[in-house]
């Protein structure tokens, strides 16, 4: 019995650590997900060699979430968080090199 109420603990602490983020409608990033939006709607002007330009790398991953999300709006894409939050993930590890989230 003990060990059932353990289990139901975790589930239970788990559960309410992730709340914030399906709050913020920014879950686990899916990088297929975020591969196939940008190479649909960002790709055709954003070329590999955009995103390598020295004086325009983003600095953070957040700044990154604000120029993709300013894009999204600006083409009137209709993004949910989490799509930009795939976008950014995506982006962020394939071309600028950072750590997986």
């Amino acid at each position: 019995m003990a060990g059932l109420l353990d289990i139901r603990r975790f589930a239970a602490v788990a559960g309410l650590m992730a709340m914030p983020l399906l709050a913020s409608g920014q879950g686990v990033a899916d990088l297929e997900r975020g591969r196939a939006l940008y190479e649909n709607h960002c790709q055709v002007c954003h070329t590999p060699r955009v995103h390598s330009r020295p004086n325009k790398l983003p600095i953070s991953r957040d700044e990154l979430r604000d120029i993709v999300d300013r894009w999204q709006h600006e083409e009137q894409l209709r993004w949910s968080a989490q799509d930009v939050t795939d976008v950014v993930e995506f982006l962020g590890q394939i071309r600028y090199g950072y750590a997986p989230q």
